[in-house]
């Protein structure tokens, strides 16, 4: 049973502004918390038939934790997800500018003042509805232009969050590739190395030594990233293949190929932009809960969670079976994360086709994830 969270414990003024805690509620009985410190899934409490729910997202009992804990832990991430290789930014005249960096040479998911490490506003908050706010700079990320983003959440009656944003390009062509960054785990606790992962996607982004990307694509066929038929984390992870050595494990981009999982359902809209199909199944197959990953990406980042290692200060989170905000200590694979993007370090790569978006576009996007079981 997923316990209340505190409010209290997320209230706090942070860079002169002041945070918060909000709790949606679904006509189905979806429950999620999401604070407003970079827009963080804190909890997702998911009914199980009988009137009770479990929180299926990995999360702290209190705003500190956030401040101290996985930088990326739940987090709304922009304004570029992923890396840009030695914090270069390639311009399309072809000259390039050069980036802050905050994971050893990289610029990575927005750099050390990304949205991440925002207080977004707070626009409206209804019973199941929430709308914040943030204004993406220059001098805070290095990238030209200024974006006023508005990201709207919401806990539709069919038991799906449903993220959808409208990002309006100000002043500079700019670029713009935000992503949602929530650490799942459908059994509540434990390893996620049983879950089942389906994915249609015929093709993955291979890393270089640097973990970044080489600009080309390879077929997933005979190799861990091949989850076109669903499989266990697990039997992914246990999968030689150099690539997995290279990243430390499971942490790689899959490129939707439009061939979707047979169960596919469409979810309810709900102010979201047409182009939004399935891109993950994910199944823990001893409770039966499953979640659909629905976006408007071209593919998305699968991150099996080799980062919680178990570090009493960092990765020690809320239970998710109630109890004390500090009765789980992370391990690796506790948490598994599905990131819808675009291509990774795309616009150091003319073939992966980033786009430049001019002053007066919107840019619009959402991410679905739909709960049933």
């Amino acid at each position: 049973m997923a316990h209340t969270l505190s409010r209290e414990a997320f209230q706090q003024e942070l860079h002169g502004q002041r945070t918060d805690l909000f709790t949606l509620h679904g006509a189905g009985g979806l429950q999620v918390a999401v604070s407003n410190y970079g827009a963080r899934l804190v909890q997702v409490a998911v009914p199980d038939g009988q009137g009770d729910r479990l929180d299926v997202a990995l999360g702290y009992g209190n705003l500190q934790g956030y401040l101290d804990g996985q930088l990326s832990m739940g987090a709304f991430i922009g304004r570029w997800a992923g890396r840009l290789r030695n914090g270069h930014l390639a311009l399309p005249d072809g000259t390039h500018l050069q980036l802050p960096t905050n994971s050893g040479p990289h610029h990575h998911h927005g750099g050390p003042l990304g949205s991440r490490f925002q207080v977004f506003s707070v626009d409206l908050v209804q019973p199941d509805t929430l709308v914040l706010g943030h204004t993406f700079r220059t001098q805070d990320d290095g990238v030209p232009g200024t974006v006023r983003l508005q990201l709207a959440l919401h806990a539709a009656p069919d038991n799906a969050l449903h993220i959808a944003w409208t990002a309006e390009v100000a002043d500079a062509p700019t670029v713009f590739n935000p992503t949602g960054h929530a650490f799942f785990n459908l059994a509540g606790a434990g390893s996620t190395h049983g879950h089942r992962l389906q994915i249609g996607a015929g093709t993955y982004v291979p890393l270089e030594a640097d973990v970044c990307p080489g600009g080309t694509v390879a077929s997933v066929e005979c190799t861990p990233f091949d989850f076109r038929q669903p499989r266990s984390v697990a039997s992914a992870l246990a999968h030689p293949h150099d690539q997995l050595a290279r990243a430390g494990g499971l942490d790689h981009y899959l490129v939707l190929n439009g061939q979707e999982p047979p169960l596919a359902r469409a979810p309810r809209a709900h102010c979201t932009p047409p182009g939004l199909r399935l891109a993950a199944q994910l199944v823990d197959p001893l409770s039966g809960r499953a979640m659909e990953v629905w976006s408007t990406a071209p593919g998305l980042q699968v991150y099996a969670g080799y980062g919680l290692k178990g570090d009493a200060f960092r990765d020690r989170g809320r239970s998710a079976l109630g109890g004390a905000d500090d009765g789980w200590l992370w391990q690796p694979g506790d948490g598994i994360c599905l990131e819808p993007m675009e291509y990774p370090d795309a616009p150091n790569h003319p073939a992966f086709g980033a786009r430049w978006w001019k002053p007066g576009e919107v840019v619009r996007g959402a991410i679905v994830y739909r709960f049933t079981g």
